[in-house]
């Protein structure tokens, strides 16, 4: 009874970890990171000039266009004072990074470099990023939209080293499930843990 208890618990939290760690549909699965961490981040702080990186992994399940890009709620994104600016990524803040033609199986990934502004100085702003998914078979798209982390922008400037400010192509590779899917890493961690608790409770 106690082996079974053990193994009900972990078979919870590895439920609990892949559906934190990657967001799944009928078209795609996805994560998106804030600084390495998986989003929505809420206690986020940057000062006004200080690199935060802003990663999307998107695996696609069947033949799917994707375009997505970033945004601060209650700026519009015609707004030409914004309060974050790209430093380096697939397009600008508030503009549309697009990657097409892609295959069943592979995997596409969106990484964006921004900072605040002296616009942002003082304020707590979410900072958002939003995706529109096109099943090519079908003729038919998913939008959505969430916020990756609520930034607090204290009145101070960074004074450390950022990068020069570029915008690039987002990179898209040919990988199997098994090698690119979202959230596959913690779940073999999580397995290897299950499997290590069954065998001692065997052998006790």
């Amino acid at each position: 009874m106690k082996l079974i208890k053990i193994i009900m618990l972990l078979y919870v939290m590895i439920y609990l970890t892949c559906n934190v760690s990657a967001v799944e549909n009928d078209l795609v699965e996805y994560e998106v990171y804030y600084n390495g961490k998986v989003t929505t981040v809420y206690d986020a702080e940057l000062k006004v000039g200080e690199p935060a990186t802003i990663k999307a992994v998107v695996y696609l399940k069947k033949n799917v266009d994707v375009s997505t890009g970033i945004t601060a709620s209650g700026w519009g994104f015609k707004n030409v004072d914004q309060p974050f600016e790209v430093i380096k990524g697939p397009s600008e803040f508030t503009e549309t990074a697009r990657e097409f033609n892609h295959s069943a199986g592979e995997t596409v990934t969106f990484e964006w470099i921004v900072r605040p502004t002296d616009k942002a100085a003082g304020w707590t702003i979410p900072l958002n990023i939003d995706f529109h998914f096109y099943d090519r078979d079908e003729k038919e798209g998913i939008p959505f939209e969430f916020t990756a982390a609520s930034i607090m922008v204290p009145d101070e400037h960074y004074s450390g080293p950022a990068p020069a400010r570029t915008t690039t192509d987002p990179s898209s590779t040919n990988q199997s499930q098994s090698q690119g899917s979202p959230g596959f890493g913690v779940v073999g961690a999580m397995m290897g843990i299950l499997l290590a608790v069954v065998y001692r409770a065997g052998r006790a």
